[in-house]
């Protein structure tokens, strides 16, 4: 029994010793979070569907240029009342037709449709890419104005304690008669306002975890483990001419706008090949006929032929829908230039927007540790009696106003540099 008794306290002692050496289980990071979100988002399979669809096109595309294979056969009662000498005949006629045509040039047309196609399968990677990169700075921007709101609400939270606190200690000194009923009111006025702040704030971060679950499908879990991103400081630009040459060059929505234009300047070529030339074909056929035409017996046919064909409207409508294909070309064009300039005024925005929220980040830090260090030093002055309470709390409220702005300014830094990278067309979740 003592040997029994022995062995499982060494177990136990084992199992605790496993438990205590063994590695905690990592939280996912936002960069598999990321990347698990761009597997499994809707909008990404219907992207990937779509350049799926396209590839399949870009193949048929080619179609125009392999031969197609003709086959009829045909089986019926044919009878013949003849004017002539010659006698009736009733007959079952038997036929099988096989023909294999060749198109040789139909000046462009067939060229312009595969360009076009190509060019579409080009759009939709590109569309590909920029639903991911636009879905993953939505998941940061999620993650990160979760640890921004947890964090302004934890400041919320000391503050309410803080003046609790004091409020109870203006209170005590009421009852012992060295402190004033006016004071108390002041203290339990401003615990009310502080209670309302952090209120607002609980509503802002409860309405985070909602924007974090749509964006990654799953609960946050301890936001207060959540951890911030590596920030790509040094993927920004040195200038705004730079940054706005690398939108240009890279970014994924002005491609697609320009993709457009020239999609639509392949279906000139195409239009016009199509309403205001020939095609031109060749043909071989081989027919085999039983008891047809009144011919009575078997009899083979074979046909070698170059067509040329050629047809036209005589209301001159292929004009107007080459002049249709034109006027479209013309929009999209447009289109392009309006986007790139857009495209250019985001950047231009983005870029304004970095240089003042980092001067402001510093700023703001700046005034939160004064904050703090005033709120001390009335703290001391008041419980030695040369500093109204007035003057402690409302260097809480400065102090909680100081620090939810400098949390807010450094969490807009971080977002700025990942909505640069965004324009630039760089944002992977790789780079985090």
């Amino acid at each position: 029994m003592q040997k029994i008794s022995n062995f499982f306290a060494g177990a136990a002692v084992a199992a605790a010793f496993l438990v205590a050496v063994a590695p905690p289980v990592a939280a996912e990071t936002l960069s598999e979070s990321l990347a698990s979100l761009v597997k499994i988002q809707k909008q990404i399979k219907a992207a990937e569907a779509d350049v799926d669809a396209a590839k399949e096109r870009a193949e048929a595309a080619w179609g125009d240029w392999y031969p197609t294979l003709g086959v009829t056969g045909s089986y019926g009662k044919e009878k013949q009342n003849k004017t002539t000498d010659t006698l009736d005949t009733e007959e079952v006629p038997r036929e099988l037709d096989v023909s294999i045509t060749q198109q040789l040039w139909d000046f462009g047309s067939s060229n312009a449709s595969i360009r076009s196609a190509k060019l579409s399968l080009t759009r939709a990677r590109l569309n590909l890419v920029s639903t991911r990169q636009a879905l993953i700075l939505q998941g940061i921007e999620a993650h990160l104005n979760l640890m921004r709101a947890n964090k302004i609400l934890g400041f919320a939270k000391g503050s309410v304690d803080n003046i609790r606190r004091q409020a109870k200690l203006e209170d005590a000194r009421v009852q012992r008669g060295s402190g004033f009923t006016t004071d108390v009111l002041q203290a339990k006025t401003q615990l009310a306002g502080s209670e309302a702040r952090r209120n607002n704030f609980a509503g802002g971060l409860r309405n985070a975890i909602n924007a974090y679950r749509r964006f990654f499908g799953k609960e946050p879990g301890k936001v207060e483990t959540l951890r911030l991103p590596r920030v790509p400081y040094e993927m920004v630009p040195k200038t705004l001419d730079a940054l706005i040459g690398a939108m240009q060059e890279s970014n994924p929505g002005l491609k697609v706008s320009k993709l457009d234009a020239d999609i639509l300047n392949e279906t000139i070529k195409k239009t016009r090949a199509d309403e205001l030339f020939p095609t031109l074909n060749a043909t071989a056929e081989t027919k085999r006929k039983m008891d047809v035409g009144g011919t009575i017996g078997q009899s083979t046919e074979q046909l070698f032929k170059v067509e040329l064909s050629y047809s036209l409207n005589l209301g001159l409508t292929g004009v107007n829908t080459l002049k249709a294909s034109k006027q479209d070309h013309l929009a999209a064009t447009e289109r392009y230039i309006d986007a790139r300039a857009s495209f250019e005024q985001q950047a231009r925005d983005l870029w304004s927007n970095f240089e003042r929220d980092r001067l402001n980040a510093e700023f703001l830090k700046n005034q939160a540790d004064i904050a703090a260090e005033f709120l001390e030093l009335a703290r001391r002055e008041r419980q030695l009696g040369n500093r109204s309470l007035i003057d402690v709390l409302a260097g809480e409220t400065a102090l909680i106003n100081s620090n939810s702005d400098a949390t807010a300014a450094e969490t807009d830094v971080m977002l700025d540099v990942f909505r640069l990278i965004n324009i630039m067309g760089k944002l992977e979740a790789d780079i985090i």
